[in-house]
């Protein structure tokens, strides 16, 4: 016990505690519990722990906004937009969204000085898919790995000032098709993490998963922003 316990504490110093969110040890606390509550024998969790720091010594470990109290992966923007009115951003965001996602059905409220549009929306993220393909009796089942096509559905919430802009993306979740089953499988992102829980060969497809939604959702917010700054030229001609 004592030197499985001064494994996962000197993984934990060698790795650091991110301030953000110290998700990652979050991950060596998961295992560490699993072997605690007998569901890892010793050697699972020293392989686990060991196979866990190769992949992520390999592929960056996702940082992203978790919360580890609400288990919640919300994201969320601060855009400064000086000298458009708070008319201009709430028209400019809703004629985004219906050119983007085709809708119009969003929810608008004012309050004050404030307006808040709350939207649904999706997008296309790519993520490897691991499965086993048999070849011939020689080489028996060999790994293989290919992209799948994720959607990933969100919500979008924006708080509107003159001048500035809060967006909000939260209800994060995907639909996908598995290659072996060929079955529709749907998961929220919060249901990603602990990523170690999952099966060992989805590792590496989650954390891409995951990953690349950051970067797609960071570009969602840089494409609304870029809209309604541009709004003189769309206007004045």
């Amino acid at each position: 016990m004592k030197i499985l316990l001064s494994i996962a504490l000197l993984l934990i110093r060698a790795l650091g505690w991110p301030a953000f969110s110290q998700t990652q040890a979050l991950e060596y606390e998961s295992m560490m519990n699993r072997y605690l509550a007998k569901e890892l024998s010793q050697l699972e969790f020293k392989d686990l722990s060991i196979a866990w720091r190769e992949l992520t010594d390999s592929i960056s470990y996702p940082e992203v906004p978790y919360d580890s109290v609400s288990k919640k992966v919300e994201y969320e923007f601060l855009n400064a937009l000086e000298g458009i009115s708070r008319e201009t951003i709430v028209n400019r965001v809703s004629e985004w969204a219906a050119v983007t996602f085709g809708s119009t059905d969003a929810l608008l409220t004012h309050q004050g000085n404030t307006s808040r549009l709350i939207l649904n929306g999706s997008v296309e993220v790519l993520f490897p898919d691991i499965f086993m393909v048999w070849k011939n009796s020689w080489r028996g089942y060999v790994e293989t790995e290919q992209l799948n096509s994720s959607i990933c559905y969100f919500t979008m919430v924006f708080t509107v000032k003159d001048g500035k802009l809060k967006s909000q993306i939260v209800n994060i979740s995907y639909q996908y098709t598995d290659f072996v089953s060929e079955r529709t499988i749907s998961r929220t992102l919060n249901s990603c993490f602990p990523i170690s829980s999952n099966e060992q060969e989805e590792w590496k497809a989650l954390i891409t998963l995951v990953n690349e939604t950051k970067e797609s959702l960071n570009a969602v917010n840089d494409l609304v922003v870029d809209y309604i700054k541009d709004y003189e030229n769309d206007y004045n001609w």
